[in-house]
């Protein structure tokens, strides 16, 4: 499920005299550093002593995040992170079934991960001085074992379960999500027709041809059709029937995902634990950007500043039932200019200023007809049909239903 498989991008560590220039400039003024990104951190060679920089420059109440796979968190490297100022590290744990865990993190040894998990949480169990997080992502594979995660979690005193849906950036992973790109609002409304399926358009268009040469016909699907379109034009949505008709086992599916999440809300409230839940279902009228929302950015390992890290590699992502290209969206070099300088380009405070009211200036392609029938402005992100350059209108990080530990 990682992007990883399927970027072209060459590997490589953030270089320290690089980190070095960015904290001098930018860490005296910030409220929460973050140590990860598409990679694990804990494979930097350089990360003691950027945790140690960061520490000499960052304000005293700062938070520091580090999010691994927790292969290499043994408990003496733990011990180690601790005191050079970490104080939140979560660990992506995708199910406490072990066989499972195996297959979705392929190449890792879950007993090892489980072992040093463990010892994290004895760590945490003694002192309150760090926070500890628990990262899973989540499939038709595990969707079942998630309640007994968070129970599982939740014994051992995490403070956090931040749960999100898959990116799926194969058509392979597509197929095991479990959420739906159309407003839960819509399907409220489109209970009634779902029945019909595909043959409700079909019967439209014979409708229509009938009626164009003058056949004498009943306009009953046609009817059905123009009926649920003003009401859902009443209540400030679009509806995707193409989309619509070709999710029936996605919305069967998500009923099954609106009950596991009603039991782990239960058992996360009955423990004390912060459970983080993504959306089953967008909501086109309540987006918004998590990126732009918290004031964050993402840098990548060549000094690249990017608004998010979906935008931060050239990769396909599968949405709506089709392949995009997402291009890169790089705002400057931190090797060249400062992030002040980079953050007051008029060019990305244009971008975030728009985002910041995204359901009235960005379309949700998830309810658009055309969005899975090929339309132009859905092949890639370079520009949307309310013509955004760069275009956010299939975010799944806007609607809730990817979700980054930021």
């Amino acid at each position: 499920m990682c992007i990883r498989r399927v970027w072209d991008a060459r590997s490589a560590d953030l270089n320290l005299a690089l980190y070095k220039r960015i904290a001098a400039s930018t860490f005296p003024r910030l409220k929460k550093l973050i140590l990860y990104g598409f990679g694990e951190p804990l494979l930097n060679s350089s990360l003691l002593d950027m945790l140690k920089i960061a520490i000499e420059n960052l304000p005293k109440d700062s938070e520091i995040l580090i999010s691994t796979n927790g292969s290499l968190l043994s408990p003496k490297l733990s011990e180690k992170l601790l005191k050079y100022g970490v104080n939140n590290i979560s660990l992506s744990i995708d199910t406490n079934d072990l066989v499972k865990l195996r297959y979705i993190r392929e190449g890792s040894e879950p007993k090892s991960l489980i072992k040093n998990f463990q010892y994290l949480a004895k760590i945490r169990s003694k002192k309150a001085s760090f926070k500890l997080g628990l990262e899973a992502v989540l499939m038709k594979t595990n969707l079942l074992d998630i309640p007994s995660l968070i129970e599982e979690a939740a014994y051992r005193g995490v403070d956090y379960i931040l749960v999100s849906h898959a990116v799926p950036y194969t058509e392979e992973i597509f197929q095991e999500t479990a959420y739906l790109t159309l407003s839960g609002g819509i399907l409220e409304m489109a209970e009634a027709v779902m029945g019909y399926g595909r043959r409700l358009m079909l019967e439209a268009v014979y409708e229509a041809l009938n009626y164009i040469y003058g056949v004498n016909t009943k306009l009953k699907a046609s009817k059905i059709i123009e009926d649920l379109w003003h009401k859902a034009g009443k209540s400030g949505y679009w509806i995707n029937l193409p989309l619509l008709f070709e999710s029936v086992d996605k919305v069967t599916l998500s009923k099954e995902v609106e009950k596991v999440f009603s039991l782990s809300r239960k058992i996360a409230l009955e423990h004390g634990v912060n459970l983080i839940l993504p959306s089953i279902y967008p909501d086109a009228r309540s987006r918004k950007c998590p990126y732009v929302d918290r004031n964050t950015i993402f840098v990548r390992s060549d000094g690249a500043l990017s608004p998010c890290m979906e935008f931060a590699y050239r990769h396909i992502v599968y949405v709506n039932a089709h392949a995009k290209n997402i291009e890169p969206i790089i705002f400057g070099f931190l090797s060249e200019e400062s992030v002040g300088e980079i953050w007051s380009k008029e060019e990305y405070s244009v971008f975030r200023d728009v985002r910041r009211r995204m359901p009235e200036n960005i379309p949700w392609c998830g309810d658009c007809p055309y969005s899975s029938a090929k339309c132009f402005f859905t092949q890639t992100n370079e520009m949307d049909c309310y013509l955004n350059k760069p275009g956010c209108s299939e975010c799944l990080y806007s609607v809730n239903i990817s979700q980054c530990n930021i």
